[in-house]
């Protein structure tokens, strides 16, 4: 019987690991965005994933703003993304602290960044 825990907990375990992306960030300073042409799965979201996790991930969805994935960005929040309009979209006026966030931790947070979210937001904020 213990063995075959051991067998479910091994297979388990290496479901979970092979799961797991071989690209994750871990250090929010490595995102590097580009001048232009920015891109949701290689910039955005992993900006996101780094700076404002855990507080907006599925499990604490402070000020009920989720922002796990492109569909929750689009849709939970009227206004939190105006695609084309950085200046009318709530999550570039925060970043930038020209809006009230509950946190106000931006100030670790390279300027090239925001500006780098700012343009995706330009550019239409491409679900690319």
């Amino acid at each position: 019987m213990q063995r075959c825990i051991a067998c479910v907990l091994l297979v388990l375990s290496t479901l979970l690991l092979a799961g797991c992306p071989t690209n994750m960030i871990n250090n929010p300073d490595s995102i590097v965005f580009p001048d232009s042409a920015v891109s949701f799965r290689n910039h955005v979201q992993p900006f996101l994933g780094t700076r404002c996790m855990p507080c907006h991930d599925n499990s604490n969805v402070a000020g009920g703003i989720r922002l796990t994935s492109y569909s929750n960005l689009m849709f939970d929040r009227p206004n939190l993304v105006v695609q084309g309009s950085p200046d009318q979209s709530l999550i570039v006026l925060a970043l930038e602290q020209q809006i009230a966030h509950l946190s106000g931790n931006f100030q670790n947070i390279p300027s090239s960044q925001i500006r780098g979210v700012r343009t995706w937001v330009a550019e239409g904020a491409m679900n690319n």
